[in-house]
């Protein structure tokens, strides 16, 4: 079974005699072969050339392999080559037929019968040991060349992978016999000889060539004859031909590789392509395969069992080289024939292949060929491992009665240790009854698997030990191999062999001793048949044979680079660096140089032909290489070629300099001959860019830093790795971040005194949340947290002159390395639920909200040492039994694991998913579950086996809500409504009487009002009393346990207390505040310290007071180190804005951009709003000024110098340069009103609702008087008011419809828009209309085209304004499809339709729509088609979505756990820039001139400008120190504005005011109060903005 190869890979055979076209092929190699390299570098391909005609010493042909060796590289180059494969330079010389390596025995007798010298006979009966077959090549067969002429044009379509240089020397027929001749053409020796050979040309030209190839696969070059041959140096006319060769060929080849690498894509099926390449693997192991029956039987029994075994994975284990490999295979092969009905057979041998090698790779591989098999819908290949370890245990449900599914993997060693594969959480440990998993590992705890396995699989009968062959096995094994190589042995041989077996019983052994056999004769002495008595001595057999064959250095070399290389390495890699290594060169090059200092490749081709058996091809990188397949062969090189730690060095240093590139791109490499002459010439190696294209050099971002290191070449690893942000950059986004932090790791460990590397790993552990979301984000991450000094001045030059796009704030308001925190890392993709700590700190588990994933984390090193993905309920995850045990609580069920492996140790099955969990006693060794009114007491030192249930005596209810908290003998607990505490006594197992944490409140009538609940307690480590507090006091309480209050301490600040723990030694106790972690003084209350977090904490955990872990309300884990100097606040707070304003609630861009107008309040407790002008440059105040109590502020003029003012309903509009009022208003505003209930209008008038809310009213400016009340016959409320931007035309609505249509202009209602029959729920939320006032788009909930009945989804509907009709709707119909499956695979109460819910919605421009979606997608459409233009993914929370006319960007910001800014371009919609921060922001917004944008935070009080640095030069740059002439006068400070307002009235009315709607009275007397949100900012909505909402966007 065959097809095209997946390999990037061009690989030409070049055929050609040996003596007349020396010249053509010295061309080619020094200038056609370097052009095709690059050429195809730059499209992502190997160039590869297979020339076997030079560089071979005569002594390495003795064997007479050739042939061979010239065949098999010739299928190999058709095989993997993707189009071009051979290329021919057959001209006028047959050439020579060569000796063969054997001869048929049918030609060898007829030669024997004839031969008549008794000499000559004796020889051939020395050699009739070889009689017994041996492949047909007569003694006077084909001349090689012919032979690979044919084989080149065997193939399919030879035409498009041949090509013949076909040189014709017109008068060489005409010329005298000579010794120059003769190396052009046959022109000596027996005449007949001479024309046989003429003849047999002919033939192979006209008959063969001319008739098979297409004449444009045939270039012609005719050339006179010169007394030297084809000499380019004499003659003008030859050089010119070899020019020419040279460029038509690059030309050719180019267009045959474009023509062939575009097929390719079009019908290349990467997953049949890795089907098949396991399947042929699978064939190669079963060639020869006998014996195992007993084996064979397990598992056959296992595939067709249905009892409680077969529901589990079966696996075989056994030290390296016992054969698991071939018996997997030979099971595979035999599997359908033993099921009664024919399974789906997935196999994979695992690191054989790319797809094979890395734990993501091979789920997508094997769920793809599951969904192609099972007829399901194909998936994109997904960057996230939870989801992609999700969709394998769907898959692997798939399997039905009528077609079962067998999973053959074989090496789960061999399995790379990203995404931490070999801790086996990935696979399901129970199997539907059609399903099947076969498994092979190593048992050796070192390579993880088997032990992982063990926690997995607990039926002991699925594990099978491959035994040791047996003695009847072995002949049968041996006689199989000695028929495939159509060899025999003597029987004295054969005992040798299989005595030699007796000693050392593995099936390695036994083929290393069968190869070694093949060498001999049957005349062989005894005492010459000779084996080793192990592997390990066999295998350096070999090796000393390989050195004498192919010379000492070239093996010693060849292996060492071989073995040291980082995953192996592929051919061509071999190549180039040993062609850079002077010292294999030199010997080479003794007797002969070549025309292009290189290694000759057939030097490497036949030492890699020798070792066939042993190596294999695997995946690394994304790349095919090399490497032993056997353990025992690594070591055995290892300690031959690898023990020399100086010359080691070397080895890793030439290694390096390959994978940087140092020799490529034509740079000349200096050499000292063996003879001490010296030189420089390039190499023609390969060149290392950071990119192919649009692909990463993932071979070179993996092994460049991993050589530089080993080489001890500190500075290089700077320059060329770790200090330098273009490979930091490509690194990121090519691989995992922890590959990049390893790299550093190991640097720091080899370079303990390299500051610079110390500096950019610390500030890395800082930026990890950023550079997981974008690994753009290295430069402005670094440039935030960096402090620059000597040391890291030109790392820093390096990134300011970063040529992309990126976005940087005006002042640092990052961490920085060397304080207190020491890692922030992204443990999960969603918020952290909780965590735990380990007894001595070393260890903390946490748990994710969103997907249960549990985590395993080493404190010291921030660095992740396990995770778990099958808990799909999990919830709480605690330390136990001595910090060896793990208790993980799932819904009705507590699973306890192994820390270390994830082995599973017991399950224990809670009585109610609604119980509260704790682990008590000594070492924690006792699983308590709080349910109803009772304690169930296990014994988790007795596998989980309940000791007893304990009824509470006064049956305190319990719950999952109540609170625990543990010491070695008792545990306190909540009811649940955590508004009891009792304690319970472990020693006697009795429950002390409950008490109430807080006294009930009573009202002033001596009713109950309010109680508070207990939200945090601790116990003493000295077990004598405890501490809780709530949330609504903050008041801590410590008390006995019987509830007899002790002391008692008042929080009398803004402070808000949600945690409460104490240290081990009990000497200190911490609480939460909000971002805050407070440590007091137990025995003096004295607070000693305070830790500063950037998000509101969950919980935190220290066990000494020195190295805290903290979680906050986002994805990362934070780990601090209190004896380390506190860093200075990440951004200055002394600046005029929050020294005025220490609450901001409304911000606002004005013209200049410069200036902003402000308002807030100079307390969190204070109603009295500061209001004034802002310069964002010199961070001062322009204008300030002080009013009372206020609803609210509001910008309506374009030229932003007022604003208007809402008191007690009343509206008045104040001149921002006089800061005095300049309007008031006539009428009152609506009661309640949305953020964007008042619109400025063009002609200096203002729209709002009415006092009702029922209509809308015009107001005229200038005059203060209502201009017109606009009204409807509406009865209900309207909401959501909009104005286009030319302000002609206003739309307002109700919940419930219809939506109204009013004529500004001539200021009179147009039309309404009946919600029924046609629209459903959600009806007008979301509004736009255009500004020619034509069209309207609206949201609404309804049902769409091919829709399943029942199915509504939200969606815009764009609505024809003149004509009065619908013109389309506006809706993502893909993922609304996506959506619909995930509801039908999904039983539970989410609809996953609502996703595509809209958010918000903005015109980007004239023809484009982008709107903002409940799944955080920004979805772009065509306005005048409703098609859907674009995707913008990435967010994953919630959107803000910001617009400005003159910017080439969309600017957006997700909150909460992402906290993340972006920059995409309009145009492509390529996300060019993020940002992610340390603390969360309220909002953000462009500036006037869209050139840049501001942030804003309310606590402190902050506005911070940000720069773009564009990378290009579309958009020019935008200084910070720009200044403009302000329109302000310079009086900067005024008196407190005192607003006369009216008394508050039930139902407001005024003399003359034509707003006459009638409002319901209220009794509500707080209607006009300030609403200060709340201090967390995290909690405050922020309204989305469009470019009509004087943001500075007009």
């Amino acid at each position: 079974m065959e097809c095209p190869s997946q390999a990037k890979i061009i690989r030409i055979f070049t055929s050609s005699t040996f003596t007349d076209t020396k010249q053509e092929r010295n061309m080619l190699m020094k200038f056609a072969y370097p052009k095709l390299k690059e050429y195809c570098r730059k499209i992502g391909y190997e160039f590869q050339v297979v020339d076997m005609r030079w560089g071979i010493r005569d002594e390495a042909t003795d064997d007479h392999m050739t042939t061979e060796l010239c065949l098999k590289e010739l299928k190999l180059c058709q095989k993997l080559s993707t189009g071009p494969n051979f290329v021919s330079l057959l001209s006028h010389k047959y050439g020579y037929t060569p000796f063969p390596r054997v001869i048929e025995s049918g030609e060898f007798e007829k030669i024997f019968n004839n031969v008549e010298a008794k000499g000559a006979k004796d020889l051939f009966q020395n050699e009739e040991e070889g009689r017994e077959g041996g492949k047909h090549i007569t003694w006077f067969g084909e001349e090689i060349t012919e032979t690979e002429t044919e084989e080149g044009l065997k193939p399919n379509m030879a035409k498009d992978h041949f090509l013949w240089l076909n040189r014709i020397i017109e008068d060489i027929e005409k010329q005298e016999s000579s010794y120059a001749l003769s190396r052009y053409i046959e022109c000596t020796g027996p005449e007949e000889k001479v024309q046989r050979a003429r003849q047999m040309l002919k033939e192979l030209k006209e008959d063969k060539l001319k008739k098979s190839l297409d004449p444009t696969k045939i270039l012609n070059y005719s050339v006179k004859w010169s007394a030297t041959g084809i000499d380019p140096n004499s003659s003008e006319e030859h050089k010119k031909y070899l020019e020419s060769m040279c460029d038509d060929f690059v030309q050719h080849m180019i267009g045959m590789v474009e023509k062939s690498v575009a097929e390719k894509e079009n019908i290349t099926d990467p997953l049949k392509e890795e089907c098949l390449q396991h399947i042929r693997f699978c064939q190669s192991k079963c060639e020869g395969f006998t014996g195992r029956e007993e084996t064979l039987e397990k598992i056959k029994s296992y595939v067709t069992s249905s009892g409680a075994g077969g529901n589990q994975p079966l696996v075989l284990h056994g030290t390296s080289g016992t054969g698991k490999t071939s018996i997997l295979a030979k099971a595979a092969e035999m599997v359908r024939s033993w099921m009664s009905t024919p399974p789906v057979i997935i196999l994979r041998f695992l690191g054989t292949s790319p797809d094979s090698s890395d734990l993501m790779s091979l789920l997508y591989s094997i769920c793809s060929q599951i969904r192609q098999v099972y007829n399901l819908r194909p998936l994109p290949r997904t960057q996230n491992i939870t989801v992609q370890i999700n969709d394998f245990e769907l898959m692997m449900k798939e399997s039905r009665p009528n077609l079962p599914l067998v999973l053959i993997l074989d090496s789960l060693d061999q399995l790379d240790h990203a995404y931490n594969a070999r801790q086996m959480t990935w696979l399901l440990p129970k199997l539907t009854p059609t399903t099947k998993v076969i498994l092979s590992t190593l048992p050796e705890p070192i390579y993880q698997c088997f032990p992982a396995l063990q926690s997995v699989i607990t039926t002991p009968e699925n594990y099978l030990d491959v035994p040791v062959l047996e003695t009847t096995s072995v002949k049968s094994i041996l006689n199989k191999w000695l028929e495939m190589q159509k060899r025999k042995l003597t029987d004295e041989q054969q005992t040798i062999i299989l005595k030699g077996f007796e000693k050392c019983s593995t099936p390695l052994f036994l083929k290393l001793s069968f190869e070694e056999s093949t060498t001999w004769t049957s005349f062989y002495p005894l005492e010459k048949t000779v084996l080793q008595s192990t592997v390990r001595e066999s295998i350096e057999h070999l090796f000393e044979k390989l050195e004498k064959m192919h010379g000492k250095i070239l093996v010693t070399r060849a292996l060492s680079y071989l073995t040291l290389a980082h995953n192996g390495a592929s051919e061509a890699e071999l190549e180039d660096i040993l062609s850079c290594d002077d010292d294999v060169l030199n010997d080479v090059y003794m007797y002969w140089t070549p025309p292009v200092r290189r290694l000759p490749p057939l030097l490497l081709v036949r030492v890699r032909n020798d070792l066939s058996q042993y190596l294999v091809e695997r995946g690394a990188d994304g790349t095919r290489v090399m490497y032993w397949y056997h353990r025992q062969f690594t070591e055995a090189a290892e300690a031959r070629y690898c023990s020399d730690p100086e010359q080691n060095k070397v080895i890793h240093s030439n290694l390096a300099d390959f994978f940087n590139g140092t020799w490529a791109n034509g740079t000349k490499k200096p050499f000292t001959t063996s003879r001490g002459q010296l030189g420089e010439e390039d190499r023609h190696v390969s060149a290392q860019p950071l990119k192919f294209g649009e692909d990463y050099n993932i071979r070179s971002l993996s092994n460049l830093p991993y050589h530089r290191i080993k080489a001890c070449d500190g500075k290089l690893l700077e320059q060329q790795c770790l200090a330098n942000v273009y490979f930091l950059m490509s690194k990121i986004g090519a691989m995992p971040l922890t590959a990049t932090l390893n790299d550093f790791v190991s640097a720091i460990e080899a370079f303990p005194d390299n500051d610079l590397i110390k500096m950019i790993y610390d500030s890395m552990l800082l930026s990890q949340k950023g550079l997981v979301t974008d690994p753009g984000q290295i430069v402005p991450q670094l440039l935030g947290r960096l402090e620059e000094n000597h040391v890291n001045k030109e790392f820093i030059d390096q990134c300011r002159a970063y040529p992309k796009t990126f976005i940087e704030p005006g002042e640092r308001i990052l961490e920085r390395p060397g304080g207190q925190l020491v890692h922030c890392v992204a443990a999960h993709r969603s918020k952290i639920s909780m965590m735990d700590i380990t007894k001595d700190g070393k260890l903390v588990v946490t748990v994710c909200e969103f997907d249960h994933e549990i985590s395993l984390w080493d404190i010291k090193t921030g660095r992740l040492k396990r995770r778990s993905f099958g808990m799909k309920q999990c919830m709480k995850a605690l330390f136990c039994c001595g910090d060896k045990l793990l208790a993980c609580k799932m819904d009705k069920t507590v699973s306890v694991e192994e820390v270390q492996t994830g082995k599973l140790y017991c399950t224990v099955n809670l009585p109610s998913s609604e119980t509260s969990i704790c682990v008590a006693g000594k070492d924690k060794c006792l699983l308590l579950a709080f349910t109803q009114f009772t304690c169930f007491i296990y014994d988790l030192h007795d596998n989980g086996n309940l000791i007893k249930p304990l009824l509470h005596p006064e049956k305190l209810k319990f719950g999952s809500k109540s609170l625990t908290e543990v010491t070695d003998n008792f545990v306190a607990v909540t009811d649940s409504e955590q508004i009891f505490i009792t304690v319970l006594d472990l020693k006697s197992m009795t429950f002390m009487e409950k008490f109430r944490g807080f006294d009930i409140i009573y009202d002033e009538d001596g009713e109950e009002k309010d109680e508070y609940p207990v939200d945090a307690l601790s116990i003493h480590p000295d077990e004598t009393h405890l501490a809780y507090t709530t949330v609504l006091t903050s008041e801590i309480i410590f008390a006995d346990f019987h509830g007899n209050k002790i002391r008692n301490m008042l929080e009398n600040g803004d402070r808000i207390f949600s945690s409460i723990d104490f240290t081990p030694d009990g000497k200190h106790f911490y609480v939460h505040n909000a971002k805050q972690l407070h440590f007091f003084n137990t025995a003096t209350l004295d607070e000693v310290d305070v830790l500063d977090n950037s998000q509101r904490l969950v919980t935190s955990k220290t066990v000494d007071m020195k190295t805290v872990i903290t979680v906050a309300a986002d994805c990362n884990l934070r780990i601090w180190d209190l004896t380390r100097s506190k860093q200075p606040t990440t951004y200055s707070a002394d600046n005029n804005l929050s020294q005025k304003i220490k609450f901001l609630f409304e911000y606002w861009s004005l013209e200049p951009t410069r200036y902003m107008f402000v308002a807030g309040t100079a307390t969190l407790e204070s109603s009295d709003a500061l209001f004034g002008v802002y310069d964002c440059i010199t961070d001062k105040f322009i204008k300030i000024r002080t009013m009372g109590k206020f609803s609210s502020l509001r910008v309506v003029r374009k030229d932003a110098t007022r604003v208007l003012v809402i008191r007690n309903r009343k509206l008045f509009v104040i001149n921002l340069n006089t800061m005095d009022i300049e309007t008031k208003l006539q009428g009152f505003a609506s009661k309640f009103y949305e953020y964007n209930a008042f619109r400025y209008l063009p002609r200096n008038q203002l729209i709002c609702y009415t006092k009702a809310y029922k209509n809308l009213k015009i107001y005229d400016l200038s005059t203060g008087k209502v201009a017109c009340v606009l009204r409807a016959g509406q009865t209900m409320n309207l909401k959501s008011l909009i104005v286009n931007s030319t302000g002609t035309v206003a739309c307002a609505s109700s919940d419930e419809g219809p939506i109204i249509l009013y004529d500004l202009v001539d200021q009179k209602v147009m039309y309404t828009i009946p919600s029924k029959p046609d629209y459903d729920e959600f009806f007008g939320q979301y509004k736009w209309i255009n500004a020619e006032g034509t069209r309207l788009i609206f949201s609404t909930e309804g049902m769409l085209p091919n829709m399943t009945k029942g199915d509504s989804v939200e969606h815009l509907v764009v609505w024809d304004i003149q004509n009065k009709k619908e013109l389309f709707r506006m809706y993502d119909s893909v993922y609304q499809q996506k959506y619909r499956s995930l509801n039908n695979m999904d039983k539970t109460s989410v609809n996953h339709m609502d996703k595509t819910s809209v958010e918000d919605l903005c015109q980007l421009d004239d023809r484009r729509m982008i709107t903002s979606n409940s799944d955080k997608i920004l979805r772009v459409y065509d306005l005048d088609t409703g098609k859907l233009l674009h995707r913008l993914e990435g967010h994953t929370t919630p959107v803000h979505l910001r617009l400005h006319e003159k910017s080439p960007y969309i600017l957006t910001f997700g909150r909460f756990e992402e906290d993340c800014i972006r920059l995409w371009e309009k145009t492509t919609y390529k996300q060019v820039a993020t940002f992610s921060l340390d603390k969360t922001i309220r909002d953000l917004f462009w500036s006037g001139c869209g050139r840049y944008f501001y942030t804003m935070t309310s606590k402190p009080a902050k506005v911070l400008r940000w720069k773009i640095h564009y990378g290009h030069n579309e958009v020019p740059d935008v200084s910070f120190d720009e200044d403009s002439q302000s329109m302000f006068s310079s009086k900067a400070e005024f008196e407190p504005l005192e607003i006369e307002i009216p008394e508050d009235v039930k139902i407001p009315t005024e003399e003359g005011d034509p707003d006459d709607d009638v409002e319901e009275p209220s009794d509500d007397e707080d209607d006009d109060d300030v609403k200060v949100p709340s201090d967390e900012e995290d909690d405050v909505e922020v309204p989305s903005v469009d470019e009509d909402d004087n943001h500075g966007d007009d």
